[in-house]
């Protein structure tokens, strides 16, 4: 499974961190094909000043509800995948 790091302005809830977390995780077991239980996740809050999230000419505005998905990965055969199992 990759490695996927949220950054998100402070102010969430644990509840709503949480359903971030758990919807995210459901979107790369489908995107990745990785199997049930092979999660990585890392949420990281920033004070507004620390993030500068502006429109690129989309047209819509940013809220203080804003993530950013930076996911880390890269493909295995299937004999990689078996030897880090064993590892």
């Amino acid at each position: 499974m990759p490695l996927m790091r949220i950054d998100m302005l402070k102010g969430r809830n644990e509840k709503e961190i949480k359903q971030i977390l758990d919807i995210s995780y459901r979107v790369m077991l489908d995107a990745f094909n990785a199997p049930e239980g092979d999660r990585y996740q890392v949420v990281a809050q920033h004070e507004p000043y620390e993030m500068q999230i502006l429109d690129t000419g989309l047209g819509f505005t940013r809220t203080e509800k804003v993530l950013v998905f930076s996911i880390t990965s890269r493909p295995r055969t299937q004999e990689q995948k078996e030897l880090s199992t064993t590892i």
